[in-house]
């Protein structure tokens, strides 16, 4: 289990009238010392992206949560909707073309062999 000090010593200072000032710095020194900082908290995530849609219309991943993005205007549901369902068909096609190109690849190495086996029996004149 792990404990978030930085939000128990915001909800202790903020309901717990009972502690002292003191013992408020010491909550957030605890917190501080385990690396939990202001600019830290927020949404824990195993991985996070950016879903923009450019103004030309497409729709673009983007890896980096830091990158500098300029809106026209907020989001709404459609927007939500057609970025999900590029994004999904995008992974699709791509999941799509990995198992094509795997598969090319097999049945590459299988030719390859059969012509090493023809080969061979060639050479023994069987």
């Amino acid at each position: 289990m792990t404990l978030d000090l930085s939000t128990l010593a915001k909800t202790a200072s903020d309901t717990v009238e009972e502690l002292t000032d003191d013992q408020r710095e010491q909550l957030k020194k605890m917190g501080e010392e385990a690396g939990i900082t202001e600019e830290r908290q927020g949404t824990l995530a195993e991985t996070a992206f950016l879903v923009v849609i450019t103004p030309d219309g497409q729709v673009v991943a983007e890896p980096n949560i830091a990158a500098k993005i300029r809106t026209r205007r907020p989001a709404n549901l459609d927007d939500f909707q057609r970025a999900g369902h590029v994004l999904v068909d995008d992974a699709i096609a791509i999941k799509t073309a990995s198992i094509t190109g795997q598969q090319m690849m097999q049945m590459t190495a299988a030719m390859v062999d059969q012509q090493r086996t023809n080969d061979l029996v060639r050479s023994l004149k069987l």
